[in-house]
């Protein structure tokens, strides 16, 4: 039997691929490296280092983006700042819309430019400054470089972050989106 993560993997579920040691026994991905996790009748197996290690976004924090989101032009906006908040901190970035949130529940804050504009996005960035929390403004936010190594492969170049729901995800490959979920959501029922 192999273990991946705590989790027996069970080799009559395996698919021919896995067996073979072309895909991933976790997430069946064929297209990442692989390192070895064991044998199943006498043959080598493998899976991708986010599925043994884990998938960053379950580790990494995920930052509050406030701003003006009263106007469906204005939460465009907003939600483009979203992208690079994630794109530059190379953390999820959720938008927050209305001051339905507790800003103490995220990693931190990004204030857009226009996060005075707004009474909803006034209140969650003066509580966030006032809970004496990680707050970065845009200004500051644009000094750092954009961060294009996938947080599912790990290869550097060509990844940008994904919007799933009202959060922009770590950066992942096209070709890593699908596989990236996958594991997320694997990660969760363990």
């Amino acid at each position: 039997m192999v273990t991946v993560r705590g989790s027996e993997i069970n080799p009559a579920t395996l698919t021919p691929a896995q067996l073979d040691g072309i895909a991933c026994v976790v997430c069946g991905d064929e297209e990442r490296p692989m390192r070895p996790v064991g044998a199943v009748d006498g043959c080598q197996v493998f899976a991708c280092p986010p599925c043994v290690d884990g998938p960053t976004a379950d580790v990494a924090p995920v930052v509050l983006v406030v701003g003006d989101a009263s106007t469906p032009v204005a939460l465009e906006d907003l939600t483009a700042f979203a992208f690079d908040v994630a794109d530059r901190l190379g953390v999820p970035a959720r938008v927050a819309v209305g001051r339905a949130y507790d800003v103490t529940d995220y990693a931190g804050v990004a204030l857009a430019d226009n996060w005075l504009d707004d009474v909803s996005s006034v209140v969650l960035g003066i509580e966030a400054q006032g809970a004496d929390m990680f707050v970065i403004d845009a200004d500051t936010l644009y000094a750092y470089a954009v961060d294009e190594t996938c947080g599912h492969c790990g290869d550097e170049g060509g990844a940008a972050p994904v919007l799933v729901g009202d959060t922009w995800s770590t950066s992942v490959h096209a070709s890593c989106v699908s596989a990236h979920a996958r594991a997320k959501a694997l990660s969760l029922t363990a």
